[in-house]
């Protein structure tokens, strides 16, 4: 039984009541460097070769002190690791997490790119790396956290041969849980029949799904896609209920200091920290 189901009824409704607002100078100096701008990030990562691994990550030497999972990051749609994941994989490194990431999906034709190419083939290319965490950590299984095509690529590993019993929570990020985005060409869910008809397979009993969504998504819209059907194994968090003022966009939930300390809690429910309360990017 995960750490984190016997946490999650109390993890939800004991939100709100710890947000606090973020107070400037309050930071302290962490061992990895962290950016909440995704500007900055992209610019600075997104061209890079695609198994640059963002700060505080791939570490296969790690041990969490804590006996936790170690985490394992699946990024976006036309993202890489290192350009997705420069605020959130340092932060959870900083706070004692073994945490990992790959690049996946890249396509014949994009470069350093990646979640461009098939999604079953994305996936396989996947649950290698777990295989690899694994072995490198001694642990049993892992938590995944998936941004936007980063979440449907986490559900479609727990479909193949296996993989379920290697995942113990699975954390998203604005990922379409139902149906489609209905913005742009390029869709951040699993393969579908037709419209409305996704194959994000069985909720498997044994895993935890914790998603996090944004009122003002504009990828995934309308933003109820991002959630599930509640359940004993399920917790939807729409950032609003716990930050009301909070405009934060589809692409500032992986950058987001909000974002992080609710993901730390659902991690690890018997260690809560305070939620911030702050300035989160918009888009």
């Amino acid at each position: 039984m995960s750490r984190l189901r016997s946490g999650l009824a109390a993890a939800a409704t004991a939100l709100a009541a710890a947000c606090v607002l973020l107070v400037p100078g309050a930071a302290q100096a962490a061992p990895f460097p962290v950016t909440t701008n995704p500007d900055e990030a992209i610019a600075a990562h997104y061209l890079g070769p695609a198994t640059e691994s963002p700060a505080g990550s791939n570490r296969f030497g790690c041990r969490d002190r804590e006996g936790r999972d170690p985490i394992v990051l699946l990024h976006a749609t036309a993202m890489n690791q290192s350009a997705n994941w420069a605020y959130l994989a340092p932060t959870l490194a900083n706070a004692g997490y073994c945490v990992f990431s790959t690049t996946y999906g890249q396509a014949s034709w994009s470069g350093t790119t990646g979640g461009l190419g098939n999604k079953e083939r994305s996936a396989r290319q996947v649950a290698p790396f777990i295989d690899k965490v694994l072995a490198a950590t001694g642990a049993s299984k892992v938590d995944l956290i998936g941004h936007s095509q980063g979440g449907a690529i986490a559900q479609l590993v727990t479909q193949l041969p296996g993989r379920a019993a290697q995942v113990d929570t699975i954390i998203a990020l604005s990922a379409s849980h139902q149906g489609f985005s209905r913005v742009g060409s390029i869709t951040d869910r699993l393969p579908a029949r037709a419209p409305g008809q996704s194959y994000w397979g069985p909720r498997h009993p044994s895993i935890d799904y914790v998603n996090f969504a944004t009122r003002y998504d504009e990828i995934s819209t309308p933003y109820q896609v991002t959630l599930m059907t509640p359940g004993p194994n399920v917790v939807n968090i729409l950032v609003q209920d716990v930050c009301p003022a909070s405009k934060i966009g589809h692409v500032g939930m992986a950058y987001s200091p909000t974002v992080a300390a609710l993901v730390r809690n659902a991690l690890d429910p018997d260690h809560r920290v305070p939620v911030v309360c702050g300035s989160d990017y918009p888009f």
